[in-house]
């Protein structure tokens, strides 16, 4: 869905590029008298300042200009120096405020992009193959407050007023287009017996050996229906791999992607949900 937001601004802004960054115009603007009317800033970090004329074919209109250059001949476009990626910014006369809206790509548009990493912060090719919650549902419900002192929490693990006990699991679903599954890194609620048994057997050599057991998902896959409570079980995997996690058998959407797969573009759509905000 599409929406706009009308921005005054009351002094330029800065943008957080160098001033030599390359970014994407034509002849008309630089060497012409063609006003700056529509600016976007791609998923992949590009930068566009175009006129309204039509670009036709730009291998022969199009240039590449430092960012610098482009400001020295439009001090104006400085006022969405804050532009966010993924959006774009319109008017229809150099004297007119900008109005601001995301960008609506099609799939095989979001498919060339690939994506910004959130830990990294930088640009990949591939669209992501898993997504990670950074704790349980019930360390989110408690209030900020008292979260540091009802808690015990790790990369791994998770203990809520030492009686109910979380473990990181993978939920991995097969791609039919790809040599790669996809993961939804979670957290499952489990007994303190099965909790204290993973402990004991942590660094254990062995321990992928043990009889996989029971627990309840308490992530909430966004892309889903409710996903809380959805019962799994969990086997450990060798030191240093995160256990896999198996739903039992339902009509869930998650059990059904688990049993029969998923395909690239149901990837994609993860990816337009989830990174770019898009759906």
């Amino acid at each position: 869905m599409k929406f706009s937001i009308n921005k005054i601004f009351k002094k330029p802004e800065k943008f957080s590029i160098p001033m030599n960054t390359g970014v994407y115009t034509t002849k008309f603007v630089m060497h012409g008298s063609s006003t700056i009317t529509f600016i976007s800033h791609e998923l992949d970090g590009d930068w566009q300042f175009m006129g309204d004329e039509p670009v036709g074919n730009y291998q022969e209109t199009g240039m590449l200009v430092s960012l610098e250059e482009l400001i020295k001949k439009d001090n104006s476009i400085t006022q969405v120096a804050d532009l966010p990626i993924g959006y774009q910014a319109t008017r229809k006369a150099k004297n007119e405020d900008w109005s601001i809206e995301k960008i609506e790509y099609s799939e095989d548009e979001m498919k060339e992009f690939g994506f910004y990493c959130v830990s990294c912060g930088l640009y990949h090719k591939d669209l992501p193959m898993a997504y990670e919650s950074d704790g349980p549902e019930q360390y989110f419900q408690i209030p900020e407050s008292q979260r540091e002192m009802r808690s015990d929490i790790t990369q791994d693990t998770y203990v809520l007023d030492e009686k109910s006990f979380f473990i990181k699991g993978q939920i991995r679903i097969p791609v039919s287009d790809s040599k790669d599954d996809f993961a939804w890194n979670v957290w499952i609620e489990i007994t303190e017996d099965d909790f204290t048994r993973e402990q004991e057997q942590w660094l254990e050599e062995n321990r992928f050996l043990s009889e996989p057991y029971s627990g309840t998902l308490d992530t909430q896959l966004t892309c889903y229906p409710n996903t809380i409570g959805l019962n799994v079980k969990i086997r450990t995997q060798q030191v240093g791999i995160i256990p896999i996690v198996e739903l039992e058998e339902s009509n869930h959407p998650l059990s059904l992607e688990q049993e029969i797969g998923i395909n690239k573009e149901r990837v994609t759509d993860f990816a337009k949900k989830l990174v770019y905000g898009h759906g």
